[in-house]
């Protein structure tokens, strides 16, 4: 007995330690013409514990059988072991069935909005870079994706800094190129939250998880139904 008390008070203090500590994120994402990285990398413990998905290759497919977005995923421990890597493709029907599925999940978790606009009051952004070089080879057409670019910059910047706590001053840039067709932009974001927080935020989405359900007819009991009229 008395072990069984020891063991659930290590637990519960274990639980409380882990929801106070807090888990950094950087999310850089880089595009040079056909070369596109994509990275996330999660730290906590002091930066002991560091977690990193990369994408360091995304390619689009239009000649193949099933066109689509191939990709190459790397995932692992630390930035040179522990690494898992997986090749995969997002064909037009899997992004469809991404979007349906997302939608059930909105449906089904009652205030999801409300949900994750209280934990993003808690989630505070210590760096943002935002540089873009883009051109068309015409000077008209490349003004005016240059104003697109700067208006579509600020208002993520002011969404961010409505829904989080911008503890930074973003750096954001577009240089413009009016000789040639340039497509590059590169993209720096840290932020952090307690652990704590998002237990909250995934305890409270359980929580207002719908309980019940549309029910499903079979096709026998439509069958019925349509032999009945």
């Amino acid at each position: 007995m008395k072990v069984v008390i020891i063991v659930a008070i290590a637990v519960m203090v274990l639980f409380l330690l882990a929801a106070f500590m807090k888990l950094s994120v950087t999310v850089v994402f880089r595009h040079r013409q056909d070369d596109d990285e994509y990275k996330i990398v999660v730290r906590t413990l002091f930066g002991l514990i560091r977690y990193t998905i990369h994408i360091p290759l995304i390619k689009l497919e239009t000649e193949s059988e099933a066109p689509g977005v191939a990709f190459i995923h790397k995932k692992g421990m630390g930035e040179t072991r522990g690494k898992e890597e997986k090749k995969g493709k997002w064909t037009p029907k899997k992004i469809a069935d991404f979007f349906r599925e997302a939608k059930q999940f909105l449906e089904y978790v009652i205030d999801f909005h409300e949900i994750m606009k209280q934990f993003c009051r808690h989630v505070t952004i210590t760096k943002w870079e935002w540089k873009t070089n883009i051109g068309t080879g015409d000077a008209a057409s490349t003004g005016l994706l240059v104003g697109l670019g700067w208006s579509l910059k600020y208002a993520i910047i002011g969404a961010a800094s409505r829904y989080m706590n911008m503890k930074t001053t973003p750096v954001i840039a577009i240089v413009p190129v009016y000789d040639r067709a340039v497509s590059e932009t590169s993209f720096l974001c840290m932020f952090h939250f307690r652990i704590g927080h998002a237990m909250v935020a995934g305890l409270r989405v359980i929580k207002h998880w719908r309980r019940r359900r549309p029910p499903k007819r079979s096709l026998s009991a439509a069958r019925q139904a349509n032999e009945g009229y």
